[in-house]
């Protein structure tokens, strides 16, 4: 027992960390409301109801609706489980030959992931219908991850992995991406001539019904137009190239406004590239790209403080000593810098405006830079992984998973939860990148010291700064 904790302390470590932030979580949002769906009606009534009027997530709702009104300790139990499971099997699939420091890397990078955005619509309402898809999504590939691996496969986990394959693919963007890594994994299966997987070709039968299920399911018709006419009525004339607008900028506003995971992996992204070529003017593409994700995660941070400077200054509850004070200097001069660059603030404020901007050189410019930043990712990931491509698909799958929300009119009242499965993608991609300069002994001592002191500085902060947002605004009252 003590060689398997100490083997394993990374995830000892984190599932400690959870329970921690677990404690102080409190009912709220949409759970109020699930928790009383099953007092004048039946599971099965509520279930066809849903199905012909509402969703097509129906295994989903239905433990909703049970779950919800149970005490909240069976939650906090069940989502500690699941959610450290699927972070489990992500960092096995990266970590194969198991290094106690890769483990601690990934723990780590999962840690900088806005937990806090899983409340957005209730605890359990959110972590259902996002996270736990994620994690049981991961759990549905452990058949497949084994065999990839060398190691046997045993009958039960089969069946945990048929059934968490039913759960994930009950869900629009888990069961897209599930669909399409099935079939990845299928079509490379077929390319090296190995013997094809039985449960690959199950999971792609699965994954497929779903997905026609989910596309003629009536309810979700009737909710798309209820959701258009409540929350953005003019979704409804927007043409292709307006959608195309909405998912690519608020993926990656929501990126660039989280601050920490995108950046990261854009950082360590450049410099595996960078130490991958050989080409001078690649180097200075890769040179660049630091630079620009550097200025633009600073600039970004100036106008929040700014925006803060503001805010606090037009409060009148707030002593007059206090809007004067010396402390208050710092922040007017981040304003000062922001109102000194006109054309680069309004081109930044673009990622989070709510709306389709006037076509003029800011907005022309914000698109121009979202491009820049997927383009750009992907060039690198080639160069980084050279004879590999699933490195890319990861990254493409978790783009398409996000940027598909811009033909939804909840595009933005779903805020940054819909990002969970490219933030997931992205923090794979860092540990895979993290991986390989370690592997590949790329860095120097001085490097991996800084590095690791780095992410560990980051990771700590990152949970603070999740459980103190989660013990004001969203825990126990």
């Amino acid at each position: 027992m003590n060689y398997n904790i100490k083997k394993y302390f990374p995830f000892v470590l984190f599932v400690v960390l959870m329970v921690v932030l677990h404690l102080v979580m409190g009912l709220n949002g949409d759970d109020i409301k699930y928790a009383k769906i099953l007092n004048n009606q039946t599971i099965i009534e509520y279930i066809n109801f849903r199905y012909f009027n509402w969703s097509s997530r129906l295994i989903i709702d239905t433990l909703l609706a049970i779950l919800a009104r149970q005490n909240m300790i069976i939650w906090k139990i069940l989502d500690i489980i699941i959610y450290t499971s699927g972070i489990y099997y992500i960092i096995k699939l990266v970590n194969k030959s198991y290094s106690k420091k890769i483990a601690f890397f990934g723990i780590l990078l999962f840690l900088m992931y806005p937990f806090y955005e899983m409340a957005s619509a209730g605890w359990i309402s959110t972590t259902l219908n996002y996270s736990w898809c994620f994690a049981l999504g991961m759990i549905s590939f452990i058949p497949l991850i084994y065999e990839s691996q060398g190691e046997k496969v045993n009958g039960y986990v089969y069946i945990i992995s048929f059934l968490a394959l039913l759960y994930a693919t009950n869900q629009e963007q888990s069961g897209a991406l599930i669909f399409g890594f099935n079939l990845m994994y299928l079509i490379n299966s077929l390319i090296n001539k190995r013997d094809i997987n039985k449960f690959n070709v199950l999971a792609i039968a699965v994954s497929a019904a779903a997905l026609i299920f989910i596309f003629t399911c009536p309810g979700n018709s009737i909710r798309f137009a209820h959701e258009v006419s409540y929350w953005y009525p003019e979704f409804a004339n927007f043409t292709i190239i307006e959608k195309s607008y909405l998912g690519l900028v608020t993926t990656f506003g929501n990126l660039i406004e989280q601050k920490v995971i995108f950046p990261l992996f854009y950082i360590i992204l450049s410099v595996c590239a960078l130490i991958k070529s050989e080409n001078k003017y690649l180097k200075y593409f890769c040179y660049f790209n630091i630079f620009l994700i550097l200025f633009i995660t600073i600039f970004n941070v100036f106008i929040d403080i700014s925006v803060l400077e503001t805010s606090i200054k037009s409060l009148g509850s707030v002593p007059e000593v206090i809007k004067n004070s010396q402390a208050m200097a710092v922040p007017a001069m981040f304003k000062q810098v922001v109102n000194a660059t006109p054309y680069i603030t309004e081109t930044l404020k673009l990622f989070t405006y709510e709306g389709i901007p006037k076509v003029n050189i800011n907005s022309i410019s914000i698109v121009l830079i979202s491009l820049y930043l997927l383009i750009s990712s992907c060039i690198m990931l080639v160069k980084a992984f050279p004879k590999d491509l699933f490195p890319l698909f990861i990254f493409l799958g978790g783009f398409a998973s996000r940027f598909i929300i811009g033909f939804s009119p909840t595009v933005f009242p779903s805020g940054a939860r819909v990002t969970i499965f490219f933030f997931i993608a992205l923090i794979t991609l860092t540990l895979m990148l993290i991986k390989r300069l370690y592997d590949e002994n790329a860095l120097s001592v001085k490097w991996q010291f800084i590095l690791e002191k780095s992410i560990l500085i980051i990771a700590v902060l990152n949970y603070l700064i999740v459980f103190a947002i989660t013990f004001i605004k969203y825990g126990i009252v």
